[in-house]
């Protein structure tokens, strides 16, 4: 009767499709799933999340104390930094603190920041103290700057102060105020002042030490531990002050902890942190429903999954299945009743273990597939090991070369068989190397070095040849199934040895540098100084390290704002330096290399000094050529005076001259000695020798005296001159006989060149004006044949001249004095139609002429 049922239950599951029944199944296993764990889910996760939401508790206990020392330890930096600062340093040394200090009156009270305190200081975050004291040596209140009026006593404070810097936690009052000590010192004064820092502890204090925002989770307070009256919270709305810790049991979980390190052996304050409970009961059900819903939602997602998952493969088993049936119908020739309904898998039991056979013999096929693939992977990794750039040996258990890459035979110039066998020290390593390798390969054969000891150490190898290479050495073990092999990894380093020396080498140029090279950062502070940088840190009086003199840090502020570089000279007692500060923007400093240009400027000076006596004695060649004109302008008063004395003793030994007449002639002869003397006094100056002497003059003074010099030798060559003198003053600051000279050469050389050009067509002119507000000009036009274009490109060439008799010194010279004037000579003309030189001179117009 059993049997005859089981064979009906099999014959309907029989007829029942394979998809259709994997999808009960899935579904029937899912429910089962959920009713049986659902429970034991719920009650071991809330146990689970309360016993860690405890444990949490006392963490977040000793988080929140820590935060709250780490503020109070904040503010006792707040207070020796302030201490420290430059202002009360200042004013400690000033005549008001000590008049204060010696006074016997009360403390000054400030409403406003006194000058001993840097405004909008101190402060911490959002927190100011509310009274900052400066006392004296003797703890005696001297100035007061408070934000609010005291409501307390300042003789309670004085009991907690111990003669260190230190912060306390203490209550006055009953109320918790923050007490900062911080003593000041000035010059040799150990203790010159006191300063104190008062700092409410209230809701905002606490808040501030736990940086955070108001919570109604987690609230820290502080509490008399021998009252247990709550002093101050985080949230004094939700914990009222002056409240008994033990009201708060039922709605808040409680820790408490002393302050020991913050306060005096005489208070007892404790550091309460407390946990709501309804937050925690209110999280944890919270968590309870979220893992409910995750889990629902995971059995219900594993439900769908599993039976559509299942379905589509029991429908796509059950289709293959039916193709496989036919195949081996046609194919393979297995015979398979084939229904169109139904389980397959039943009705297909004997043909699936003939496909099973057929299975066996494809996968003898894969086999030999994969080792195929296997050999080909060997010959890939024979090629890597013998193209590696790094020589590669590897070696067994006693030491010996087993095996060797291309790379090595070519590093160390052995063959295959002159290493196989061998010790690698013996081959390949220097002398001064082998007990060393021996040690590293023997610590790495017996796995006592720590994995660092067997890589990358520094060796020197040495080729077949004797060669020596630096090389760095690693060993890596490779456990085979019978024993352990290890490769030796030998990377030539000799190249890396040599950029390391060149980088050390270029580290080096700085301090090596003959001339100084020092780096100022953007606050004028010497970051850096090389040896030859001592005659500037002498002059500026300062050592590395330190700040560079007001006017030097203001340049160096300047050069860094512009981003230009810039160039300074500074004279010191036996040397010249030519500093430039380079700015080095993206760094924020300025690097200030120095040259020592002593040697240069001496030469300048030689230069200047030889150039003052070329021009002195071109002065003298001019002269002599003038010679004949000098002459006659000094014999016309000469001869004058002549006339006038033999007249008068004429008249004198004759009778007939009255006394009228006779003073007359000797005030003529007095003239003409006058004008005799100018003229010699004249000469003395255009050629005597004199160092350069600068003065402010009209420029048309300059040309008349010009004029004046030449009016003889422009007569006797039938020369007109013509001057067309500005009406306004020219100022000028020159060296007049310099300037006069130039004037002179360009004159002289105009006369000489219409000496070719008919008399009637012989004119001069010497022009002057302004050109713009800060150059005037002196134009010398003649009217002779004019310069040749290829002569104008040596007017200025030294020797070159087109007068048989000349030196060629003329124009050079005249162009180096011009342009020691920051002046300049141009030329223009035209053949055939004459030429115009061109002075121009820097004329600064606010320059008042005496008498003008």
């Amino acid at each position: 009767m059993n049997a005859l049922r089981s064979s009906k239950w099999q014959a309907k599951l029989a007829a029942v499709p394979l998809p259709a029944l994997s999808l009960l199944v899935g579904i029937l296993c899912g429910l089962l799933m959920w009713l049986v764990l659902e429970p034991i889910q719920d009650r071991r996760l809330a146990n689970l999340f309360h016993d860690e939401l405890v444990r949490r508790l006392d963490v977040r206990a000793v988080e929140t104390r820590h935060r709250f020392e780490q503020f109070l330890q904040e503010w006792r930096k707040v207070g020796s930094g302030l201490s420290n600062h430059w202002r009360i340093r200042n004013y400690l040394g000033s005549n008001a603190w000590h008049q204060s200090k010696n006074s016997d009156t009360q403390a000054i009270l400030h409403q406003q920041t006194p000058e001993w305190l840097d405004p909008g200081y101190p402060k911490l975050n959002s927190i100011e103290p509310k009274h900052v004291l400066l006392l004296d040596n003797r703890a005696t209140p001297r100035e007061i700057y408070q934000k609010q009026s005291l409501s307390f006593d300042l003789d309670q404070l004085f009991e907690f102060y111990s003669g260190r810097n230190e912060a306390l936690v203490t209550l006055i009052d009953q109320v918790p105020y923050l007490l900062v000590w911080s003593n000041v010192s000035y010059l040799e004064d150990d203790l010159a002042a006191v300063l104190l820092l008062i700092v409410p502890v209230d809701d905002q204090f606490l808040l501030e030490s736990q940086s955070m925002t108001h919570d109604s989770d987690t609230l820290i307070a502080l509490v008399d531990a021998n009252t247990l009256k709550l002093l101050s919270s985080s949230n004094r709305e939700m914990i009222a002050r002056n409240s008994h810790l033990n009201d708060w049991h039922e709605n808040y979980l409680l820790t408490s902890q002393a302050i020991t390190r913050f306060q005096s052996m005489e208070q007892s304050l404790l550091f309460t942190t407390l946990v709501s409970r309804d937050a925690v009961e209110k999280t944890i059900l919270n968590i309870t429903k979220l893992a409910q819903q995750d889990r629902f939602l995971a059995a219900l997602v594993y439900i769908i999954a599993f039976s559509v998952i299942f379905y589509l493969i029991s429908a796509k088993i059950s289709h293959v299945l039916i193709r496989i049936s036919r195949f081996g119908q046609q194919a393979l020739g297995i015979e398979q009743p084939v229904t169109k309904k139904g389980n397959q898998l039943l009705l297909l039991e004997d043909w699936v273990k003939a496909f099973f056979r057929q299975l066996i013999s494809a996968r003898d096929t894969l086999r030999n597939k994969q080792e195929e693939r296997l050999r080909e992977t060997e010959v890939l990794k024979s090629a890597l090991f013998d193209n590696s750039m790094v020589s590669i040996v590897t070696l067994n258990q006693e030491g010996i070369i087993v095996e060797v890459n291309g790379t090595a035979f070519k590093t160390f110039g052995y063959s295959r068989s002159q290493l196989i066998g061998r010790h690698l020290e013996e081959m390949a390593i220097h002398p001064n190397d082998r007990e060393r390798f021996r040690a590293m390969l023997t610590a790495c054969i017996s796995m006592s070095a720590s994995n660092s000891n067997c890589r990358g150490q520094a060796m020197q190898a040495v080729t077949v040849n004797g060669e020596e290479k630096s090389v760095e050495c690693s060993v890596i073990s490779i456990r085979l199934q019978q024993q352990t092999v290890f490769n030796v990894y030998l990377r030539d380093i000799s190249g890396q040895k040599q950029a390391q020396r060149e980088i050390t080498s270029l580290a080096k140029l700085a301090s090596e540098n003959p001339s100084p090279v020092l780096r100022i950062n953007k606050r004028g502070v010497i970051v850096y100084a090389n040896a030859a940088s001592e005659p500037l840190m002498g002059y500026w009086d300062c050592e590395r390290g330190q700040t560079l003199p007001l006017y030097w840090k203001n340049l160096v502020a300047s050069s860094l704002k512009e981003g230009t570089t810039k160039e300074y000279e500074i004279n010191l007692d036996s040397q010249i330096f030519s500093l430039q500060l380079a700015p080095i923007l993206e760094l924020e400093y300025v690097n200030i290399y120095g040259r020592d240009i002593t040697r240069i400027r001496m030469a300048e000076m030689q230069s200047r000094q030889h150039q003052s006596e070329l021009v002195h004695v071109c002065r003298l060649s001019t002269m002599g050529e003038m010679s004949t004109g000098l002459a006659h302008e000094l014999n016309q008063p000469l001869s004058a005076i002549v006339n006038f004395a033999s007249g008068c003793v004429r008249r004198m030994q004759s009778g007939k001259g009255g006394e009228p007449e006779i003073i007359d002639a000797i005030a003529q002869i007095t003239a003409q000695a006058e004008r005799a003397g100018e003229i010699i006094k004249r000469l003395r100056t255009l050629v005597g020798k004199r160092p350069q002497e600068h003065e402010v003059v009209n420029l048309n003074h300059l040309v008349l005296e010009v004029a004046s010099f030449i009016e003889f030798e422009a007569n006797r060559q039938h020369v007109e001159v013509i001057l067309e003198l500005s009406e306004g003053v020219l100022p000028v600051e020159v060296d007049l006989v310099q300037i006069e000279q130039v004037m002179l050469n360009l004159v002289r050389n105009a006369i000489d060149a219409m000496k070719q050009v008919d008399q009637n067509q012989r004119r001069l002119v010497l022009k002057t004006g302004r050109m713009s507000a800060r150059e005037v000009q002196v134009l010398v036009q003649d009217s002779g044949s004019g310069i040749p274009e290829q002569t104008q490109k040596h007017l200025f060439d030294a020797f070159f001249s087109t007068k048989k008799s000349g030196m060629g010194m003329g124009l050079p010279i005249s162009q180096k004095i011009m342009q020691d004037h920051k002046g300049m000579i141009e030329v223009e003309s035209e053949y055939g139609h004459g030429a115009t030189f061109r002075l121009v001179l820097p004329s600064d117009p606010t320059i008042e002429l005496p008498g003008f």
